[in-house]
């Protein structure tokens, strides 16, 4: 079950999430709707996928994954499919509002934490190392191959078939393979779900904020670079072919990284390794402006790579360890939609800073800025003790 999990998050982000890099880029969907427009759409997507993300966790302490998975797969078809057709910009914006993004929420690491959390009682750092390990190679897949359906097809009917590649891929998988085992039932229909939600959300401390906070400045940080590194070395004048192949390899770069640091969060816990991720995250933002050897951009994609991968099973190996038990959906839950506008709000800030200024260093020598200050604000967020589950 947790290969399928893995599989189905990689779908869900390759399909959605990775590919959008690859229409940012020349000669895609930014020629018909311009930048701002495509980054303020994803966005909306990512914030609309965040404020839903209490109430999917909810669904996934009370009644499991699976329909969760079903119904992201269902969403993310119509979605991309709108998405390909579009003709205004306005199009795009509530095609990414009303139907990408709640697919988001639905089809990315949040349910499949929780399936995690639910069906392994020790080992949880192993288990979601194997999880993102295999779903790491997403960016791996689906960024060369949404550049290959591109220049084939044109980016429209290469988003309509991604949208149908999740659909079958994400979906088959979803009912086939996934089994719910949730630790708390509901009561009352939706009325249960919405109790549980606030009484779940009541378990929130001092430590849960902090945590947050650490978070939502590495993900702004983090998301606006993963976004925008493609159009970034193509404003630096390399190839597009050979850009994309190269992000492609930040998702091999973060495989080693993506096993190993949760699982050795088990034997020496999540906080110390997770700060050093965020130190390299600042790093290698530090090697793209005035690149211009490919040198430069390969050492940027191994560095960036590996800390890109251990960030976000990191933060669930520290939450499970901090907040693991009955009420662990709803709390990621509410702790994603402030990740959520932190991860709309690099990307779109990223976008719109390229569009005034005419250039991403700005927005680029931010980034480390960002995590380093996260770092202090995760170390006394250990110090915390354990929240009841």
């Amino acid at each position: 079950m947790v290969v399928a999990l893995a599989a189905i998050v990689n779908v869900g982000y390759g399909t959605i999430f990775y590919s959008f890099s690859v229409l940012l880029g020349e000669g895609a969907a930014v020629g018909d709707f311009g930048r701002t427009v495509l980054s303020v759409a994803l966005g909306l997507g990512v914030v609309v996928s965040g404020v839903l993300a209490p109430l999917v966790g909810t669904v996934c302490d009370v009644a499991g994954p699976r329909r969760v998975f079903l119904c992201g797969a269902v969403l993310g078809f119509a979605g991309l499919a709108g998405f390909s057709r579009a003709g205004e910009g306005w199009h795009v914006i509530v095609v990414w509002g009303l139907l990408l993004g709640p697919a988001m929420a639905c089809t990315f690491y949040e349910p499949a934490y929780v399936a995690i959390d639910q069906w392994f009682e020790r080992s949880q750092g192993t288990a979601l190392g194997i999880l993102t390990l295999i779903a790491g190679l997403s960016a791996t897949i689906f960024i060369p191959l949404t550049q290959l359906l591109v220049e084939a097809l044109g980016w429209r009917d290469a988003t309509l078939t991604l949208g149908v590649v999740l659909l079958f891929a994400g979906g088959g998988l979803a009912a086939a393979a996934v089994r719910d085992r949730p630790r708390e039932q509901s009561a009352g229909g939706l009325q249960g779900v919405y109790r549980a939600l606030i009484t779940g959300a009541r378990g929130a401390d001092g430590s849960f904020w902090l945590i947050t906070a650490a978070f939502f400045l590495a993900l702004a940080a983090m998301f606006g670079m993963l976004f925008h590194q493609v159009a970034y070395l193509q404003d630096l004048g390399f190839p597009p072919q050979g850009v994309a192949a190269a992000a492609g390899i930040v998702g091999i770069a973060s495989l080693p990284a993506r096993f190993l640091l949760p699982a050795l969060s088990d034997l020496l816990g999540p906080w110390w390794p997770t700060a050093g991720v965020l130190a390299a995250l600042a790093a290698s933002a530090l090697l793209l402006p005035g690149a211009e050897g490919w040198w430069r951009i390969y050492a940027y994609v191994g560095l960036f790579g590996a800390a890109f991968g251990a960030v976000l099973p990191m933060r669930a190996a520290i939450m499970a360890r901090r907040f693991g038990g009955s009420r662990y959906g709803r709390l990621m839950g509410l702790q994603q939609v402030f990740l959520a506008l932190a991860m709309a709000a690099g990307p779109s800030l990223g976008g719109l800073a390229r569009d005034a200024t005419g250039s991403y260093t700005p927005a680029w020598l931010a980034a480390p800025v960002l995590c380093l200050a996260a770092v202090p604000l995760l170390l006394a967020a250990a110090r915390g003790g354990r929240a009841s589950g």
